[in-house]
């Protein structure tokens, strides 16, 4: 399907001046798909617009890109009350599927944490696991190849008898920083900081003590708060270092 006839300088006028969003609207408008109209614009004999050379693409229009075939990338993070699974319990898990809102599995909203039988995470691991093999990439930020998240998970699924994940794939970006970006630290809060794609708090042990021995409710909200801006910034940082990626590797 082609440019309507006559309308092809309108259009592409419009969409070299055009924004992302700006840019999703205007296929809209023309009754097309997004990647159609992107075609018309690469096909079309009206010269290019000449963009400045400092313009970059923002994490908006990243985030607001679309592939053109379903890769279903998750990000991921765990809030655990001790970074071994013989030691600990998990407090809650942020999934949040690329682009989309993040799912939340928090300890006490299950029977065994209000029964009083904390210990016992079984159903939460359940729950979290059941999410994760719905999707095909797991993100992780020092979560995987024995580091934590995707390892405590291995820990616990075996501990309750849950069977392993399906083949999947996993993204580090731990690794990714580590390997391509020399800065002073890996870390997420460093690195988000750093690239400008938000600001994650510090964390206070109280916080995490007041939830596993008090059962604090107010204390969980601020531990799960955490744990959602985790994933959000953890998907920016992704996009950001896809282009940095060889392969990605099967977990």
């Amino acid at each position: 399907m082609p440019i309507p006839k006559g309308r092809e300088e309108e259009f592409c006028q419009a969409w070299d001046s055009a924004s992302h969003q700006e840019k999703l609207k205007l296929a809209e408008k023309y009754g097309v798909s997004y990647d159609t109209a992107r075609h018309w614009r690469s096909d079309a004999k009206i010269p290019t617009q000449e963009l400045e050379p400092n313009m970059q693409m923002t994490i908006e229009d990243i985030l607001g890109h679309r592939p053109a075939i379903n890769l279903d990338f998750v990000s991921f993070d765990l809030e655990t009350s001790n970074l071994n699974a013989d030691f600990s319990v998990i407090l809650s898990a942020a999934i949040k599927p690329f682009g989309q809102d993040t799912i939340v599995f928090r300890a006490d909203s299950y029977p065994a944490w209000q029964q009083g039988r904390r210990r016992n995470d079984k159903d939460i691991v359940q729950d979290i696991t059941d999410e994760l093999r719905k999707h095909a990439v797991v993100i992780t930020h020092y979560g995987s190849d024995g580091r934590f998240d995707l390892p405590f998970l291995y820990a616990k699924m075996v501990k309750h008898g849950i069977p392993a994940l399906p083949t999947m794939f996993g993204i580090d970006s731990w690794k990714i920083a580590r390997a391509k970006f020399k800065i002073s630290s890996r870390r997420l809060a460093n690195l988000g900081h750093f690239f400008d794609i938000g600001e994650k708090s510090g964390v206070d042990p109280n916080l995490w003590m007041e939830a596993v021995y008090d059962g604090s409710t107010e204390a969980l909200d601020k531990i799960v708060a955490h744990n959602i801006v985790d994933v959000e910034v953890l998907e920016k940082l992704a996009c950001l270092s896809f282009p940095y990626i060889k392969s990605i590797p099967r977990l």
